[in-house]
């Protein structure tokens, strides 16, 4: 019997022969597997995180959008529930109006401007005399009531000529000084004179969402119109009366914070009395905000850093020092500064 012979090497296997299995990739892959290797380096160098990725600077500062709102017109509320008085009381109310409106018209014709205007002095002093006559007769609460009510006819009015401008697509401020004026800015101008260009220089149109003014901004009209009238107070034995406490800081906060023509040194200076009235504000951290809006990263430092100890912007407050402090340092050494912080 013959010996069994090896199969050539280019025979084919035996069925039952142990095959070695050989990993070769699909054609192609190589190429693949480079490309996507050089994509990665290339987003690891252009995407790559922050020297510190925690670090999250902030200037926005908006503790007047926080305020109670039912809590602050709890009081405005509980004068307008108070009886309307005596025919006597209400005839004098309406001559108060109608004297008051006849001065705002001389107002806004004047532009604001109406020191040297003898019209203007006289119809001032007219609404003054009568208002001091109904404190005398019927307390200050009188007063009170009817700058509550001018207060929320102004903000009717005021929301409605700015939710039109921005239907038209066009600035409030020169929607106000349009000719011939849109009915919305008659309607506004002859409710409350020059005030409506006070509302546009102080930026309220700009606290527009979703189509809706600010529930927050709305008040701020409220309480700046009542304000206003109330100065015809002026002849009052005592003084004329005063916007309640609670108002008065809202208002200041929002002066403060977003109020669009103030310049630093009177934002500060603002601040000041905010935080002698209330010591409970982060007035710290707003000053930090304030110079660090400005540019002032060095001068905004130290405050960030004392805020950053206290308070409930106290973590907020230490990304914003050391932000600052990098920004410092790169405008001093390029003398340009870079972009404030979002």
């Amino acid at each position: 019997m013959e010996d069994a012979q090896p199969p050539p090497p280019d025979a084919a296997p035996l069925e039952d022969a142990a095959v070695e299995p050989v990993l070769l990739p699909p054609h192609g892959l190589w190429a693949v597997a480079l490309a996507l290797f050089v994509l990665s380096a290339v987003a690891a160098i252009f995407w790559s995180p922050p020297l510190h990725p925690h670090l999250q600077p902030s200037l926005v500062l908006e503790t007047w959008r926080d305020v109670d709102l039912a809590a602050l017109r709890q009081p405005d509320d509980a004068l307008l529930r108070l009886p309307a008085g005596s025919p006597e009381q209400q005839a004098l109310q309406a001559t108060i109006r109608a004297q008051f409106k006849q001065y705002l018209q001389r107002e806004a014709a004047l532009r604001g401007e109406t020191g040297d205007d003898a019209a203007a002095r006289l119809a001032l002093g007219a609404v003054e005399e009568s208002v001091r006559t109904l404190v005398q007769r019927w307390g200050a609460d009188a007063l009170r009531r009817l700058a509550v009510q001018f207060g929320r006819d102004v903000r009717v009015a005021a929301e409605g000529a700015i939710l039109a401008a921005r239907t038209a697509h066009q600035p409030f401020s020169v929607r106000l000084q349009a000719q011939p004026l849109p009915s919305d800015v008659s309607v506004l101008t002859d409710l409350a004179g020059a005030l409506g260009t006070s509302l546009a220089h102080a930026g309220i149109d700009r606290q527009v969402r979703d189509g809706k003014l600010d529930p927050a901004a709305g008040q701020v009209i409220e309480s700046i119109a009542q304000a206003r009238f109330l100065r015809l107070g002026a002849r009052v034995a005592g003084g004329a009366p005063q916007l309640p406490s609670a108002a008065w800081l809202f208002v200041q906060h929002f002066r403060v914070e977003a109020h669009a023509g103030l310049d630093l040194d009177r934002r500060l200076a603002l601040l000041d009395e905010l935080a002698t009235a209330d010591p409970a504000y982060p007035s710290d951290y707003a000053r930090g905000v304030l110079l660090a809006r400005e540019e002032e990263f060095a001068k905004a430092v130290p405050w960030f850093e004392r805020a950053s100890t206290h308070g409930p912007f106290a973590r907020q407050a230490h990304d914003n020092a050391r932000w600052c402090r990098e920004h410092a340092a790169a405008a001093s050494a390029n003398g340009q500064p870079p972009s404030p912080a979002p």
